[in-house]
């Protein structure tokens, strides 16, 4: 039981953050049958607001957040947001996020192998 208004507040605070990442795994199954990937809540950081977010790579996080439809249903939404790029891309599978990923892997490869010292 808190002991005062702070610590209630702190509770709060806290039990809407788990919940947030709790409902972005829970709801995860809308983009990733896997059942493996997405679907873990620890590996999902919830905030006050609702939305959650999920670390991919560095610069790059799968951010979840409820958005009303046109019918005025509110539905999770999955955006991928990255450093490099300011414009959230829609994610709407898993496959979305390799999409994304794979080009951005392959030229980083590129470019620390042309940063690399010759030793010829």
């Amino acid at each position: 039981m808190p002991s005062g208004l702070g610590e209630a507040l702190d509770q709060v605070t806290a039990a809407a953050e788990d919940d947030a990442a709790r409902r972005a795994a829970q709801a995860a199954y809308r983009i990733d049958l896997s059942d493996q990937l997405l679907s873990n809540p620890g590996r999902w950081r919830g905030y006050i607001n609702g939305e959650a977010s999920y670390y991919l790579a560095p610069g790059t996080v799968l951010h979840y957040s409820r958005e009303e439809s046109e019918r005025g249903i509110t539905e999770p939404r999955y955006t991928l947001l990255t450093a490099d790029d300011p414009t959230p891309v829609p994610v709407t599978n898993v496959r979305d996020i390799l999409d994304d990923l794979a080009p951005r892997a392959r030229k980083t490869a590129e470019d620390l192998a042309a940063v690399e010292p010759s030793t010829v």
